[in-house]
């Protein structure tokens, strides 16, 4: 039989106590480091919350007083800017006094503006998005082959019906009718019922 089924409680307490006075510094270290570990966690992931709901808050702020008044208030989004640089936030504000400069007609700003908003994020969404507004950009400044260099680099599908559309339009300015036409067939293939009807005029007139 098995001597330790043969010990007395007393002696299996005596040896036990032994074991945990050897071992026991270290596994007591063990407990505590990882219990520091867990709440330096929660910890940060709490304070990263906070941060994003404070900036959540501050952005929505600092943008209804931009839209209100954009000369006025135009240093306080670029203090925001600033302060949250490499944040969606900073981006989206970016996006926003692009659109602004966009309603003035002063389309060499709103490409700068949009220039440093895509070098400031990693989100592909947000990319896509920058990319498109750029190349739209360049179409107004006539600056054709930039736009379509420009469109080349949106790879997602879900982009596929506004960029033809645009390569179309951007093809008939450069007066490469045939190109265009190509372009514009392929949106039509993407494109959702109501807008056909307006690639078929683009056609028509070409």
């Amino acid at each position: 039989m098995n001597d330790y089924l043969n010990k007395t409680e007393e002696q299996q307490f005596e040896e036990a106590k032994g074991w945990f006075k050897q071992n026991g510094t270290p596994i007591l270290a063990v407990i505590c480091i990882a219990a520091l570990a867990t709440f330096g966690w929660n910890y940060w992931n709490k304070h990263q919350a906070d941060v994003a709901q404070q900036t959540s808050a501050s952005y929505q702020q600092v943008m209804e007083s931009y839209v209100q008044n954009s000369e006025k208030n135009a240093p306080l989004v670029d203090k925001f800017i600033a302060d949250n640089k490499g944040s969606s936030y900073a981006v989206l504000a970016q996006l926003e006094q692009a659109k602004q400069f966009a309603d003035k007609g002063d389309f060499a700003t709103v490409k700068t503006v949009l220039t440093q908003s895509l070098a400031s994020t990693e989100d592909a969404t947000l990319q896509n998005v920058i990319r498109f507004r750029l190349a739209s950009v360049d179409y107004q400044l006539k600056e054709f082959d930039s736009a379509l260099a420009t469109l080349a680099k949106i790879q997602d599908k879900a982009w596929d019906f506004r960029k033809q559309l645009l390569t179309g339009d951007i093809l008939v300015a450069k007066g490469d009718v045939a190109a265009a036409k190509s372009a514009y067939e392929q949106a039509k293939t993407n494109a959702p019922e109501q807008d056909q009807v307006l690639i078929d005029i683009r056609l028509n007139n070409l």
